[in-house]
Order: structure tokens, then C-alpha cells, then sequence
């Protein structure tokens, strides 16, 4: 059978299939065949963008995308940080476009009859017939549910649970989770159950479970071609999220046959019993075939219990509460059947970075302590004692983002496009980005080492305006790159998303896909971020043979290989990929699960401003009654993803009414049909004039005026941005190149305080340098102007009698002078409305306790005036009681916070690594180092000098003393030998 099955699929070899399926029957995996590099090639020129298939962005700050058979529901937003909000100008790259009906921000909608990315179409007839054969032999293969018959002398037990996969415990050994569908069967062996992974009958050291990692990868590697390590390193799937097992021509079923071993899910909104029978599905794919190698499914920053991450994690400087809240996420996205992290984003940010809502803020000693403790909890599985026992089946790996700079994008731009091109370091204080990894992720408390990394998009630039280690960006970067290689840093990398096809291919245009791919294998990555080109990725491990020679080439993809296999098997999922669905519609969606998101949340929020109205007990009604105005958004949004778009207008209520309604009664305004001009569906747009505000006299009935918000922000960009996807290519006809300002206010805002030339540019085919400086250009109104409009209606109405309350949810600072007039009490929450929280504390439950982590500005001159790579530079706000808007500043119920974490934080910001000589590095490598980081090693020379000093005059004092005492005595007993002999 297993002879026959092997016959019938080597007829399936076509062009267009990257690898043979032969690796998934019964044979040696190793007489599995690849294309020819000419054939690779062609198919990469072919499908270069294409290909990039389901490429579900990571990052920073990164929205919930689901698929067509599953549309994101109103909870699952709430749930994500990033989910698309009504402020079309969102500050996360991932949002959802204007496109409503893409589900996934970076399918390929070029072509509309291509729905499935991975799906082989060059030849209809041939896939046709290659389904046909699979279907065919892979019945013959399973004729029937595969459970094992444990022997007379077996030490396991076999156990088929609710989700038709197969559990078996051996004593004193690992559990093991196997299909019943795959093929693969069990070895037993000295009483013990192996898994054949491989399914050669016999034990493989990489299938014995009492080897250590280390034999056990070595093993593995070397019974692998170059070819399929090649395929296993593409991290870009999946299809169509479903629970039903995988159809033949599902998206994820090709991508896995390829070889292909990794992709981020967008879908665990759909419910954590949901998801956990979708990666099932995956594992038993990835099971039957490429030596049953298991999948890898990442996931940005999620929320999916309302847990607090990010800036709101950052705004509660409390390590502790990181520690537990890293513990309970990683085990909400392991019982989800989520293994990795696309984060956390451990960039210090720039008050004007776009995606800053992704950082734990801007100061490096706080990114440091919430970033350790959050990373290492989250890579360590807890014994039933809460003991930390290092890896486990509660563990998630984490690729901490982005190596290194990224927080100081020029101009705060979205480092995806060209505009984001650069990080620039005016002051050349690179090395204050660095400290949260050589101090911190890369030397974890815990037993589990180090997290990974993910490279960074843009180019790092001097104070000279020079590219720090050349034109090229993160993930072929040789500085940034040496810098690792010089720690000794080894852990797994993986590359941002779109590098080798339209975001950070800065300094490799010129080259094609596979060359890119090649280049970024040599400069040290492993896995490649949103990259489901299995042909594409194979063609490049042919560039390495033919550039460096077979043996060079298998050395590079074997390491790489052998690090994702490492964290897999550190993961346990070589042993048990699945997941109890039941276990986990509890575990993430559960109501302890809800409630304890929510009391994260509390610990969150910052009071920024208090007339007297928040205070314990609140106002003493148990129901009080809020007026929440709409607030418009003309839907003006610049994104990497689609370019400059004017949007559609709409009208939504500030903050969600039905939470609201909860703990409140509710007034609110009317909203009428549209009446604006037509789209080419037919459908209205919403114009100002179709909505009616709540009267003064219905305000007036009101106990308070809640006006919810979103922070103030107009992200620069440049006149030609185009979009990396959905097919615009070409900027509009007729427009010149020029360069827009970043704005931290509602109104416009014209910048005649920017500097004249850019610090950073790219050489002309002229010689000169290209000069993206925005001075004198003017930034539009905030998309969300209409915020702003609201609140000063909701105040004219409310006057002296209604306490105003502005709850605004924020990821970076703003410019005050708009809002903080008009409101009695300011509440910040980061990344969310979470409008149980802000009810909790409003009506007097909760004490507020969180602090800003970013400075907020005095106006936009002072943001212009900081210093891009210096954290906490800036001139702050101060307000009318004469509170100033700085890091670390917070109120209670009482006063102004100021507590240990206070003391802590308020101090200098970090400048200097210790674990790591970077001023030898750079030195090393002609790259010049700040004058503060010079200066605090002078400074520090000082002190011990000052400090030798004192304690050599303290040793000489001490000794004097001695000596002054040992002369008192000698003459005391002088005296005393006189008085006796008297």
C-alpha cells in the first residue's frame, strides 16, 4: 500500500507545487523532490506580491483580521486593542481598510477570483486531478480512526477525547496528542509510547521524548534536504478559518502540504473553543506530512479577555501585576492552540511614533521592568505550587519587537512604506533603544533564557545623517546584526512582515524575492515573518547553494531550522499540538476570565484632571443618569496598507452604550438617515447635518456629561503614499512630492518650527540627498475632529451645574490646550474605551491609580523641539490647577500620586547597556554613541574617582583615629602604672 500510495503521488509533481506530497505518506520524508531553482524562479517572478498569501500583518499594535467564512463580531473588536475603530485616521497599521469586504488586510485582492492565496492555479486541470490522487490515496492510507492497543507490559494509557484526537500519558514521561486521521502511529518502546512521526516505523532520536532538545534536533536536521528545511522556515499562512477538518483546497491544507509550518491567526475573536478546534485541524495537517513537524500559530497582542497589554499595562508600573498578567495570557493562547507571540513591542517610543500604541511607552527603565517580567512569565510554565519549571505546555514564545530603533521612525511615520524609511538618532542615543534586550529579554530571571526577536523595518541614521551600518534595513542590517552575533545572542528570528516584498526591502530593491530571502537567511533570520512563498523561499535556499556552495547552504537553513525546532520541542508541541476546545471556551472567554480582564483594566486608567467630582462613593446615586454625545469622523486615513484615502464619514456614540447602560442612565443624540452623496453601491454617506443633539434642557436633567474621545493625531506622511496592498501602486496622476507634519491636536496645524532639512534621505540618481523635511507644510484637521466638537457642545450645554467627564483613550501624548478647558475630570485609558472601568471609577468603586507614560506636550513646538532617540525631553502641559502633564504623573481620590513607583520612574531615563559593551561595539565599527552616554561615562569615572578618594581619606581618618587611640591608651596606662607605683 504504502509502495502504491508513493507511485501514485510522484505523478503529482507540476510546476506549481512547491514540494512533492510524497513527504506525507509513509516513505522516507528524504526522497521528497523540489523544483529546479530555474522553475522556482519563474514562479517568484511570477507571483512576487501575490504569493505574499494571507501575509496577516504583525505588529505593533495590529488589528483583528477574520476571514470570509467568519466576520469579526462587535465583541471580538472589544476584545482586540487593535481592532478597527470608528476613527477611520486609527493609529494602527493593521486596522481594517476602507474595504469593508477584505477580511484580511493583506490578501491580494488584485485578482477578485483568487480567494485562496495558496491555492495552485496556474493549472486547473492538473490541481484537479492532484486533489483527486490525494484524496484517493490518503483514503487508502486511513481506512479507518487510528487508536492505539497499549501491550500487556505498557506504561501509557489511551484516551480519545471529545475532539477526536488521540491522549496518551505515560507514566513518569510526556503526554502525547496524535490524530486519529494522520497516519501517524505509535512505537512502543521499553513499555513507553513514541510518536512515528516520520512514519518509517521505527524510533528516530527526534521522536524520543527522553532525548534532550539538543540530540533531538540535531537528529531531525540531519534527516532533512535543504529544500524542505527551506519550506518549514515560511511563516505565512493560514486559509479561511474554519471548524470543520481542513477541505483539500483550503488555503492552510496547501500551505501545510507545501511544508509550510507557521502563520499568525487574526480569528481567535471567534471564541476560544472555536479557534482551539481550528488549529486542531492545522496540527493534524502538519501531523501527516514533512515528518510530522508541528505548526507554529503566532498572534499579535490580543486582549482576548480584556486583559490589559501594552501602553495600559504600561500606564500601572506595576511588575507584578505584568508578571501575572504574562502567566494568564499565555495560558488563555495556549488553550487556544497559540504558541507564539508577534511581540510584546519593546520599542521606546517617540512621542510622535505612529505605533506607539503597541510600546509599554517611552521611558527605557519602565519598558525594561514590565517587558522582563511580563516576557518571562509568559515563556514559563507554572508547577500546581506556582513554582517556575521553565518551558512548558503553558508556555508561549515571544518575539520581542522590533531589533532595535524602531520607537524613533522619522516624523513618528508608519515605518511599513517609504515614509517610514528611517529611525533617525539626532543625538546618536541608540543605545538607550537597546537596553530592554541586552538587559532584560535577552537575560530573563526565569528558567526559559532569552525571548526571540523580530527585526525592525527601517534604517537607523546618525546625528550626521548617515545610515547606521549602511542603507539597509533591520533584517539585513549588518551593524544590528553584528551586534547580536557579537552578545552571542542565538534564539529564534523572525523577520517583520512584507520585508522581502514591500515593506523594509530597503537597501535590497534591486534584487529579487528569493535574493532577499537568501540575503536575510545569511544576515541571521530564521523564520520569515508573513512569508507563505514556499517556492519562492525554496528558490532562495538554491541562491545560497549556487552563491555559497551546498554544504554553507545546508549549514545556514539547518541552523535556522534547528532553532524553530528547539522552540517547538521547549514547547512540547512535538509531542501534544492539540487542544481540549471545551478547556479553552473557558479558559479565554469564561466569566472569571471577563471579570479579572476588567479588573486589569481598573488598575489602568489614569486621572489626570479632578474638580471634586470623582471621589469614593461617587455622587451617592445608585443609577446616575449621562448624557454621551455621537461624534463625527470625515474617515480621512493615510495607511501603508491603501495609501491616502478620503474615507467615508459616519457618526457613532463616543463610548458603547449598552456597557454604559449598564451602570448609568443614558441620554444621548438622534441620528437620521444619510443624506450625503451617493457611492457606486448606491449607499448615502453621512453628512454633519444628520444628526440632532440632545437638548440643553435633557443635558441639564443629567447628573454628569461623559464624553468620550480618541487621542488627537494626524500621522506625516508624504503626498505620493501608495498602498502596499490592495493593488494601488501609482500615486494619483498629477501630484507632487511633498511631505506633511505630524500632529498631536484636533485643529490644523502648520509647522514652522521643523527643521529646514531632513536629518535623513535617500541619495538621488543626481547625487544629492532627498530632502523629506515638512517645514511649512501644514497637517490637517484630526479625522476625529468631530471629538473635539462634541465635547465643546456637551460643555456650552452643560454649563456651570454639570460636571463634565472626558474619558480619553489615548497611545501616545497630545496637546491639551483643546480639551483640558472644557472638562472637570479627565480619565485616560490606554489602548481601549473600556467603559466598565471608567464607570467603576466615575461611580466612586475604584480608586484611580494609573500614571502617564508618555509626557503630553505643552503645544506642537515643544513636540518639534524633542529630540527623536532622547526619552522625556519635552516641555509638558500644565493645567489650569496647576498639575504638569508628565511621565509618571497621575491623581487619586486624594492628590497627586506619588509612590514608590513614582520615585522610581521619575528618575533620569536610562542611557547606557550593562550587559552588553555597545560603546566598544561602536567604536569598533566607526558608529559614534551619544554625548549623554559619554557624558554618564565620565560621570561615572567621577564618582568612582570621588568615591576612591573618599574612602582612601576615610581609611586614612580610620587609621589616624586608630593611631590616636592606641597613644590615648598607651598614655592612660602610663598614668595609671604612675598613679599605682605613687
Amino acid at each position: 500500500m504504502k509502495q502504491r500510495r508513493k507511485q501514485l503521488l510522484s505523478l503529482l509533481l507540476v510546476p506549481t507545487i512547491a514540494l512533492s506530497l510524497t513527504a506525507c505518506s509513509g516513505s522516507t520524508p528524504k526522497e521528497t523532490e523540489a523544483p529546479t531553482t530555474e522553475a522556482a524562479t519563474e514562479a517568484a517572478t511570477t507571483e512576487a506580491e501575490t504569493e505574499e498569501a494571507t501575509t496577516e500583518a504583525a505588529t505593533e499594535t495590529e488589528t483583528e483580521a477574520v476571514t470570509t467564512e467568519a466576520a469579526t463580531t462587535e465583541a471580538a473588536e472589544e476584545a482586540d486593542p487593535y481592532a478597527a475603530a470608528a476613527d477611520a485616521n486609527t493609529d494602527d497599521p493593521y486596522a481594517q481598510a476602507a474595504d469593508a469586504n477584505t477580511d484580511d488586510p493583506y490578501a491580494q485582492a488584485a485578482d477578485a477570483n483568487e480567494d485562496d492565496p495558496y491555492a495552485q492555479a496556474a493549472d486547473a486541470q492538473e490541481t484537479e486531478k492532484a486533489t483527486e490522487a490525494v484524496t484517493e490515496t490518503e483514503t487508502e492510507a486511513v481506512e479507518e480512526n487510528y487508536v492505539p492497543e497499549p501491550s500487556a507490559d505498557a506504561k501509557y494509557t489511551v484516551t480519545v477525547t471529545d475532539d477526536n484526537w488521540i491522549k496518551i500519558e505515560n507514566e513518569d514521561g510526556d503526554t502525547l496528542g496524535l490524530s486519529q486521521t494522520s497516519g501517524v502511529k505509535i512505537i512502543e518502546e521499553d513499555g513507553y509510547a513514541f510518536k512515528d512521526m516520520n512514519q518509517n516505523g521505527k524510533l528516530d532520536v527526534y521522536e524520543d521524548w527522553r532525548k534532550s532538545t539538543e540530540e533531538r534536533v540535531e537528529d531531525l536536521v540531519s534527516q532533512m534536504k535543504g529544500e524542505e528545511m527551506a519550506a518549514i522556515l515560511t511563516h505565512g499562512g493560514w486559509g479561511s478559518f474554519t471548524t470543520e477538518p481542513l477541505a483539500e483546497d483550503d488555503g492552510s491544507y496547501t500551505y501545510l502540504m507545501q511544508g509550510g509550518r507557521g502563520g499568525v491567526t487574526r480569528s481567535i475573536g471567534q471564541g476560544g473553543e472555536a479557534h482551539a478546534q481550528w488549529t486542531n485541524h492545522i496540527q493534524e495537517v502538519a501531523e501527516s506530512c514533512f515528518y510530522g513537524v508541528p505548526a507554529m500559530i503566532s498572534i499579535d497582542p490580543s486582549s482576548i479577555s480584556g486583559l490589559v497589554e501594552t501602553v495600559a499595562l504600561g500606564s500601572t508600573m506595576d511588575t507584578e501585576l505584568a508578571a501575572k498578567i504574562g502567566e494568564t495570557t499565555a495560558k488563555e493562547y495556549r488553550a487556544a492552540g497559540v504558541s507564539a507571540l508577534l511581540g510584546p513591542q519593546v520599542d521606546i517610543a517617540s512621542p510622535m511614533m505612529s505605533r506607539a500604541g503597541g510600546t509599554y511607552g517611552e521611558d527605557p527603565q519602565l519598558t525594561l521592568d514590565i517587558a522582563t517580567a511580563y516576557v518571562n512569565a509568559m515563556q514559563s510554565t507554572y508547577d500546581e505550587n506556582g513554582e517556575d519549571i521553565g518551558w512548558g505546555n503553558e508556555s508561549v514564545f515571544c518575539f520581542t519587537k522590533h531589533f532595535a530603533g524602531a520607537g524613533a521612525t522619522e516624523g513618528g511615520r508608519d515605518d511599513h512604506a517609504n515614509g517610514g524609511r528611517y529611525a533617525i538618532f539626532p543625538t546618536n542615543n541608540l543605545e538607550a533603544h537597546l537596553i530592554t534586550y541586552f538587559d532584560g529579554v535577552f537575560n530573563l530571571p526565569g528558567k526559559t533564557g532569552s525571548s526571540g526577536i523580530m527585526t525592525q523595518y527601517a534604517i537607523d541614521v546618525d546625528s550626521e545623517g548617515n545610515p547606521i551600518g549602511g542603507e539597509w534595513a533591520g533584517v539585513y542590517n549588518p551593524y544590528l546584526n553584528g551586534m547580536l552575533d557579537e552578545f552571542g545572542y542565538d534564539s529564534l528570528k523572525i523577520t517583520d512582515w512584507g520585508v522581502f516584498q514591500f515593506a523594509g526591502v530597503w537597501g535590497a530593491e534591486s534584487m529579487q524575492e528569493p535574493e532577499r530571502v537568501a540575503a536575510g537567511w545569511e544576515a541571521g533570520a530564521n523564520l520569515l515573518g508573513g512569508y507563505g512563498n514556499v517556492e519562492n523561499a525554496i528558490a532562495a535556499y538554491n541562491v545560497l547553494v549556487e552563491k555559497d556552495g551546498q554544504e554553507k547552504a545546508d549549514e545556514i537553513v539547518g541552523h535556522a531550522a534547528g532553532n524553530f525546532f528547539e522552540v517547538m520541542m521547549n514547547l512540547e508541541m512535538f509531542e501534544e499540538p492539540y487542544s481540549d476546545s471545551a478547556a479553552a471556551g473557558e479558559i479565554v472567554n469564561g466569566d472569571d476570565a471577563m471579570n479579572y480582564g476588567v479588573e486589569t483594566q481598573k488598575q489602568s486608567v489614569v486621572m489626570i484632571k479632578n474638580d471634586g467630582t470623582i471621589k469614593e462613593g461617587g455622587n451617592g446615586n445608585d443609577k446616575p443618569t449621562v448624557y454621551v454625545p455621537y461624534v463625527y469622523n470625515t474617515g480621512f486615513s493615510v495607511s501603508w496598507m491603501s495609501g491616502i484615502s478620503e474615507g467615508t464619514p459616519s457618526w457613532t456614540p463616543g463610548m458603547d452604550l449598552d456597557k454604559l447602560g449598564q451602570y448609568f442612565n443614558v441620554v444621548t443624540d438622534t441620528l437620521g438617515d444619510p443624506t450625503g452623496e451617493e457611492d457606486a453601491d448606491g449607499n448615502k454617506a453621512y453628512t454633519k447635518d444628520d444628526l440632532t443633539r440632545a437638548t440643553a434642557e435633557e443635558i441639564a436633567e443629567c447628573d454628569y456629561v461623559l464624553v468620550g474621545m480618541d487621542n488627537a493625531y494626524s500621522m506625516s506622511y508624504e503626498a505620493l503614499a501608495t498602498g502596499a496592498l490592495w493593488g494601488n501602486t501609482e500615486p494619483a496622476e498629477g501630484v507632487e512630492q511633498a511631505w506633511y507634519p505630524v500632529s498631536l491636536q484636533y485643529g490644523e496645524y502648520k509647522a514652522e518650527t521643523a527643521p529646514e532639512t531632513s536629518l535623513a534621505g535617500k541619495t538621488l540618481e543626481d547625487g544629492s540627498k532627498e530632502n523629506r523635511s515638512y517645514k511649512g507644510q501644514t497637517a490637517p484637521a484630526a479625522a476625529n475632529y468631530g471629538d473635539l466638537e462634541a465635547l465643546e457642545y456637551a460643555a456650552e450645554a452643560a454649563g456651570d451645574d454639570i460636571p463634565v467627564i472626558v474619558s480619553m483613550k489615548m497611545e501616545r501624548g497630545m496637546v491639551w490646550s483643546e480639551v483640558e478647558p472644557l472638562a472637570d475630570v479627565i480619565l485616560v485609558t490606554y489602548n481601549n474605551k473600556m467603559e466598565d472601568a471608567v464607570a467603576d471609577i466615575v461611580l466612586g468603586n475604584t480608586d484611580p491609580n494609573g500614571l502617564l507614560i508618555f509626557q503630553q506636550p505643552k503645544d506642537m513646538e515643544a513636540v518639534e523641539a524633542q529630540m527623536t532617540d532622547v526619552p522625556r525631553d519635552m516641555e509638558c502641559y500644565v493645567d489650569a490647577d496647576g498639575n504638569t502633564y508628565d511621565f509618571a504623573f497621575g491623581l487619586n481620590w486624594a492628590s497627586v500620586i506619588n509612590d514608590e513607583r513614582v520615585e522610581k520612574y521619575s528618575a533620569a531615563p536610562l542611557a547606557k547597556v550593562t550587559n552588553f559593551d555597545y560603546v566598544a561595539y561602536a567604536e569598533k565599527n566607526g558608529v559614534a554613541v551619544a554625548d549623554a552616554a559619554e557624558e554618564a561615562e565620565t560621570e561615572e569615572a567621577t564618582t568612582e574617582a570621588v568615591s576612591e578618594e573618599e574612602t582612601t581619606e576615610e581609611a586614612t581618618t580610620e587609621a589616624a583615629s586608630e593611631e590616636e587611640t592606641t597613644e590615648e591608651a598607651t598614655t592612660e596606662a602610663a598614668e595609671t602604672e604612675s598613679e599605682t607605683a605613687a
